[in-house]
């Protein structure tokens, strides 16, 4: 019995007409596909946030699955359409960035540059639909990726500037994921600064380690450092946005 391919969307499309578009694409090429939505709401234009999500996300995955990504400001111009396969995955989408941490964390096989050319109807402003989605139903059916455009040195994919301490992510609970590795003491008091705002934490386990509304600052289950506040939004408190800088260190006594 011919295993289904799993084929993931993740797009910055919230609730338009555009992600059931591509779905229609894939499904009139390979009526057997699974299509999961991962999310269509990452946030317009962002591409830092959407690496940081599909670094997180898609590696969850069993193998073979095709992950479609399409945060893509510069559609239509003379950025890159890739297919990258790792040692598990394929990923279809943009060379704008978005694969930033998917080219750190997994080990790359083989990247091919998509000719547009080869879809000579494409429109200009909705690749998603006309490039992306038909190449992940292909693949989908065992077309090789070699087919849609010439093999590329996978040093050549695009990777973005991120500083060491700025904001990855912010998830709906208004919880502050940063980019910071740093390592402090359970129960220690930090400051944590965002602009001209300052508030002091605590570094704890979870979240239930602090008061209603305190703040606390935790080792998250990706690994980085989180600004929470426990049962009430950080974010929203401190008006934080994902890819500002922001840094946290120990508390002046």
């Amino acid at each position: 019995m011919k295993k289904t391919i799993i084929i993931t969307l993740t797009t910055d499309f919230a609730t338009d007409l555009y992600a059931g578009q591509m779905k229609g694409v894939i499904l009139s090429i390979n009526p057997e596909a699974r299509i999961i939505d991962l999310t269509h709401k990452i946030k317009n234009y962002n591409v830092l946030e959407g690496a940081f999500f599909i670094s997180q996300v898609c590696p969850t995955f069993p193998s073979r699955t095709i992950h479609l990504v399409v945060v893509d400001p510069g559609v239509g111009s003379d950025r890159r359409a890739v297919i990258i396969c790792t040692e598990k995955y394929y990923y279809i989408g943009p060379d704008n960035g978005i694969f930033h941490f998917i080219i750190e964390k997994e080990k790359i096989r083989q990247v091919a540059q998509i000719t547009t050319e080869s879809f000579s109807n494409s429109s200009f402003t909705f690749q998603g639909r006309d490039i992306f989605a038909p190449v992940a139903a292909y693949l989908s059916l065992g077309r090789r990726m070699e087919e849609f455009g010439q093999l590329i040195d996978k040093k050549l994919l695009e990777k973005l500037t991120v500083p060491e301490e700025c904001i990855l992510y912010i998830d709906e609970f208004g919880n502050i994921i940063t980019s910071i590795k740093k390592e402090f003491s359970l129960g220690e008091r930090l400051t944590v600064r965002y602009g001209r705002k300052k508030v002091e934490a605590t570094f704890a386990r979870t979240f239930s380690q602090v008061k209603e509304g305190d703040y606390v600052v935790l080792k998250g289950s990706s690994g980085y450092l989180e600004v929470d506040r426990n049962k009430a939004s950080a974010a929203a408190a401190l008006g934080a946005r994902v890819g500002e800088k922001i840094h946290i260190c120990k508390a002046s006594s």
